[in-house]
């Protein structure tokens, strides 16, 4: 079958046993079907035409056992492959988790999150449907098809091409509206994936949106995509219930036709009402797995259709095999600029322009500069998250791209200005980045972060749950959870974007004092709108339009860059006022 998706088996290698038992009671439950139509003849025959009393004594026990065989059969098939097909999507689910959280940042410029979110959960769910019934029941419709349609052959050849003459235009249709429903299945989980993500982004910016007054505005957007999403649906569905009538009909004038033949034979003395009774019941039942077999394949083109979209996740460059280098280092003594330009992909801009730059260890840097300068960005270079366009950056003399990810981000440590709180205890959002750490560590670095009395007055102390994105926390403690983080991970390159900026002037002081002392053999790295925080760094880096204008001390700058100067003047009178 084109396009069928082979690599979904390779979950089921640890499962062969199970898989050996799946198929066996496939091809029993088929032939017991099967012979419960060819029994007809046997109890016709000896019931209702010779009227053996013998027989009719056996018959009923010999009935109910095949029924009872039959039905053993099916639950031991049915619960097997529905226990594949669950460990298929369990292993599908975490390779595709796993691929997500390896996938480079710039993948996600060209395509939103709440996308990869829907192919996770909501494209999963269809394929689940695929690999734990879909293709049990296909297989089943279609051996007990086959099994119904040698007994139809058996009985009467005559009668049998008759009785299938109606095959082809029923294997035609399924043909055509299963391309039909491929494509409008591809479509729906389109529309799909964009109304989860417009659910997300309402319910993650809530309170902005209450405050904004923008509700009627977001239930509008989320409106017109949910309906987008139902008429794509109901394509799919006007497409699904075209198909049964079609079979049903061509089946009951086929039917039809051969009563009045078969018949016509039985008045003549031609064919035994036994054989003729087995083999009317034998086609009719062959009719309902033939019309199943239909709708089964409808699915699996949808389902073909969504494994598609799901292929495309694991095909994306694993970022550790893309980026990689070769080099471990123990430390990181000096992180050089040279010449870099940058920009994001699939844009024409550069955010970053020749910059040329050098941090050593044992020093406070402070990068500062106007909204949209390109602060943020030349800090998000160091970690790797993105590469330069061009020019280099070199840690210790050697290029960034030679080193292995790993290794190198576990020396650098971030604070963004995007709080990150995971659902989790307060003592785990803390020794994420050291999971081994010790409680006096864990304290420790929470002192240092001027967090640990407010931990101390919660009842549950550091074993404290914290909500969703720590949403009973205010901005200020959120911020020195994050500091706290990064200080246990005890990085050799510490850089704090805007980390505190949520906190008053005079916590803020008490954490950089603690911070100085604890780093001052290290690298720091600040980005700061407020100039006041980095007055006393050891070089202050004056950036704008991506550019590095100036760097040197606050008096250096004060004296010598106009824009610097300037900055100053606004930001002080205005904390005088």
């Amino acid at each position: 079958m084109k396009n069928f998706p082979w690599w979904i088996f390779k979950y089921v290698k640890e499962l062969k046993l199970l898989v050996v038992v799946s198929l066996i009671t496939l091809v029993l439950n088929a032939g017991l079907t099967s012979f419960l139509a060819y029994f007809v003849k046997t109890i016709v025959n000896n019931v209702f035409v010779t009227k053996n009393e013998h027989m009719i004594k056996i018959i009923p026990l010999i009935l109910i056992g095949l029924v009872l065989a039959k039905g053993i059969i099916f639950f031991i098939n049915y619960y097997s492959m529905a226990y594949i097909g669950q460990r298929v999507i369990v292993s599908l689910r975490e390779e595709l988790y796993e691929k997500v959280l390896t996938l480079p940042l710039e993948i996600f410029s060209k395509e939103p999150p709440s996308n990869f979110i829907s192919k996770i959960i909501n494209d999963t769910n269809l394929l689940q449907d695929f690999s734990s019934r879909q293709i049990a029941t296909f297989l089943r419709n279609l051996l007990t098809a086959l099994g119904l349609i040698a007994v139809i052959f058996y009985q009467d050849w005559k009668l049998a091409t008759i009785g299938l003459i109606g095959l082809p235009l029923i294997g035609y249709i399924i043909s055509l509206l299963g391309k039909k429903i491929r494509k409008y299945t591809n479509q729906m989980q389109e529309k799909l994936a964009k109304l989860t993500g417009h659910l997300f982004e309402g319910v993650k910016n809530l309170r902005e949106i209450k405050l904004l007054g923008a509700e009627e505005r977001f239930i509008k957007i989320f409106t017109k995509e949910n309906w987008n999403y139902f008429r794509k649906f109901m394509k799919i569905k006007k497409v699904e219930g075209i198909y049964p009538p079609i079979v049903e009909l061509t089946g009951a004038v086929i039917v039809g036709f051969l009563i009045y033949y078969g018949g016509m034979k039985i008045v003549r003395g031609e064919l035994s009402p036994g054989a003729f009774f087995s083999f009317i019941i034998a086609l009719i039942m062959a009719y309902e797995p033939i019309r199943k077999l239909g709708q089964n394949y409808n699915k699996i083109q949808q389902s073909i259709a969504v494994a598609e979209r799901i292929k495309t996740i694991l095909d994306l460059p694993d970022e550790y095999k893309l980026k990689d280098g070769e080099k471990v280092i123990n430390n990181v003594s000096e992180i050089c600029f040279n010449n870099v330009n940058f920009r994001y992909p699939e844009t024409e801009s550069y955010v970053l322009k020749n910059i040329s730059l050098t941090f050593k260890k044992g020093k406070k840097y402070a990068i500062v500069g106007r909204t949209g300068s390109g602060k943020s960005t030349l800090i998000n270079l160091i970690p790797r998250f993105y590469d330069p366009t061009s020019g280099t950056i070199t840690i210790n003399g050697i290029n960034a791209k030679e080193l292995k990810l790993k290794p190198y981000r576990k020396l650098i440590g971030l604070v963004s200005q995007d709080i990150v709180i995971f659902n989790g205890t307060i003592l785990e959002n803390i020794s994420i980045s050291k999971p081994n750490a010790s409680l006096e560590e864990i304290i420790e670095a929470a002192k240092i972060a001027n967090i640990h009395d407010f931990i101390e007055t919660l009842p549950d102390k550091y074993y404290t749950v914290l909500g969703e994105e720590g949403i009973s926390l205010s901005g200020g403690q959120k911020q020195r959870i994050a500091i706290a983080r990064a200080i246990l991970k005890n990085p050799d390159v510490l850089i704090l974007d805007e980390a505190t900026s949520a906190l008053d002037s005079e916590t803020e002081k008490a954490i950089q004092k603690a911070i100085d002392a604890k780093f001052k053999e290290k690298i720091i790295i600040a980005v700061a709108h407020r100039l006041s925080t980095v007055l006393d760094s050891n070089t202050i880096i004056f950036m704008k339009n991506g550019e590095v204008v100036g760097y040197g001390t606050h008096e250096e700058l004060y004296k010598s860059l106009a824009d610097y100067k300037n900055l100053c003047d606004i930001q002080f009178k205005v904390y005088e006022n």
